[in-house]
């Protein structure tokens, strides 16, 4: 893949800052009281990691995210953390349970579950939606794949946010079982099959692939479909933690299951 220039440009970290938001650092055991039940387990802190860290880099790129359409802002955004992700917290930065602002609950167990820092596929795949409604950008009811787009969702289709612990509320925190029904179907890709060159095209960047299980993230790069995930089947097998030409992504993908490719941004014209 050759090289793009990217809106928000991530410096190299500081040693101070390698010290504090690293791969190896741990969080501390914790207890949390939910509809009358004690959760111990283990929380993130991406949300520290948000304020100190990528807040300040993406406010400086503010003014000129605001001029985009929606679907490039969310690219940058999607682009701009999968990247430091990868510069703080390594290749993998998988982290069951793990989102940008720390909502869902301490965990017991699970993939990397005593991590302060990284993200999970849905936790990922959801962060740039959280960005561009954080930075309003685009506004919760514009976007079920943010925590505030999906309270609005549930209040307004009697929907249970039931993806906490022992099926408690996860304060809206997204799950692929939500992902996967949220938004519109662009397309369904049975297992074993692929997509054809038409088909891609009437695809862009922001829209979520995935099914119940595991989901990731298109992006553009240089005029073309990339897709991008944290842990799965893809990047990290088959593209050494790089960003993996959308097409083959999804045949890869497909191989394990059927897929669905949804989108809750406007379609843009090409």
């Amino acid at each position: 893949m050759t090289s793009v220039e990217k809106l928000i440009t991530i410096p190299d970290p500081t040693d101070i800052q390698k010290s504090k938001f690293n791969e190896n650092v741990e969080s501390e055991e914790t207890t949390t009281v939910k509809e009358g039940i004690n959760f111990t387990g283990f929380k993130t802190k991406n949300k520290l990691f948000f304020k100190e860290i990528i807040d300040p880099l993406i406010s400086v790129k503010l003014d000129t995210l605001k001029k985009l359409h929606p679907v490039d802002a969310v690219n940058e955004l999607a682009l701009f953390v999968f990247d430091i992700y990868q510069q703080y917290f390594g290749k993998d930065f998988y982290r069951w349970a793990g989102d940008i602002f720390d909502l869902d609950d301490p965990q017991p167990k699970g993939s990397g579950y005593k991590k302060s820092f990284g993200l999970d596929c849905s936790g990922f795949a959801s962060t740039p939606y959280e960005l561009a409604v954080h930075y309003n950008l685009i506004t919760p009811e514009q976007t079920p794949f943010s925590s505030g787009g999906f309270k609005i969702f549930c209040e307004a289709n009697n929907f249970t946010d039931k993806d906490g612990l022992s099926g408690t509320s996860n304060n809206f925190r997204l799950d692929t079982r939500d992902l996967v029904l949220l938004g519109r179907e662009i397309l369904s890709v049975p297992q074993g099959s692929s997509i054809n060159s038409e088909q891609l095209k009437m695809l862009q960047a922001g829209d979520l692939v995935g099914r119940s299980g595991h989901i990731g993230i298109l992006v553009q790069i240089n005029k073309e479909l990339f897709y991008l995930e944290s842990g799965g089947w893809v990047v990290p097998r088959y593209g050494d933690g790089n960003p993996y030409k959308a097409a083959e992504a999804i045949e890869i993908f497909a191989r394990s299951g059927d897929l669905t490719i949804r989108r809750c941004l406007p379609s843009k014209l090409k």
